[in-house]
């Protein structure tokens, strides 16, 4: 659903959150004048999740608590917050989620490595899905960007993953950052993987931070 302001129409931006405070960041994204230019922007909770994502072009993600994490990765809609991002994800909308309100973030360097590696698989699942996962600093440069006018840029290199072989004689394939990093410094940006193939927490990181992709086949 598009709204008309005068001779522009504007997509909708919808934010999500569970709870309202000015500690996540929502109230600025609602208030901010670059964001309402493009954007007819909404909050989910204020309206008391009476909308439909139907509405909009894309969706904001704030408060990504562990429990919703697992839900949404889950395809669970069971709650107003899980269903709209199920939905979201499902119907192709635009999704960003903020990393600083991802809690599985602060427990990196408490948790055991087993069990964050776990939980983090889950992140990775939505990455794959789509989900745009960005620091609250570039958000709005991020969303911006989804709503230019620029001639699509050429598709990056593609490159297959270096055969690694796991400890035990599996043959799964091991991914890791030096891997990204290599190809990197060839200005290849997609790395096409196996699908059982096993993708280090780093290799993520560094994916995320080097805007580049890894795709499981």
């Amino acid at each position: 659903m598009e709204m008309q302001g005068g001779n522009h129409t504007k997509p909708g931006l919808l934010i999500l959150t569970q709870k309202h405070d000015h500690s996540t960041g929502c109230h600025g994204m609602l208030e901010s004048g670059r964001l309402t230019v493009r954007y007819r922007t909404e909050c989910a909770l204020k309206g008391e999740y009476g909308c439909s994502v139907d509405e909009f072009s894309a969706v904001v993600l704030f408060n990504l608590t562990n429990d919703m994490l697992v839900r949404i990765a889950g395809g669970t809609e069971d709650t107003p917050y899980s269903k709209a991002v199920v939905q979201a994800i499902l119907k192709g909308k635009t999704v960003f989620a903020v990393e600083e309100e991802v809690e599985l973030f602060d427990y990196k360097r408490t948790a055991p490595a087993v069990y964050y590696n776990m939980m983090l698989e889950k992140v990775n699942f939505l990455k794959e899905s789509g989900v745009i996962f960005c620091p609250l600093s570039q958000l709005e440069d991020s969303v911006l960007c989804e709503t230019t006018d620029a001639a699509p840029a050429e598709p990056p290199a593609v490159q297959p993953c270096p055969r690694r072989k796991r400890p035990g004689g599996t043959g799964r394939e091991i991914v890791t950052a030096r891997d990204l990093a290599l190809l990197n410094n060839d200005s290849i940006l997609v790395m096409r993987v196996a699908a059982d193939s096993i993708i280090s927490s780093e290799a993520w990181d560094y994916a995320r931070v080097n805007g580049m992709q890894i795709i499981r086949e």
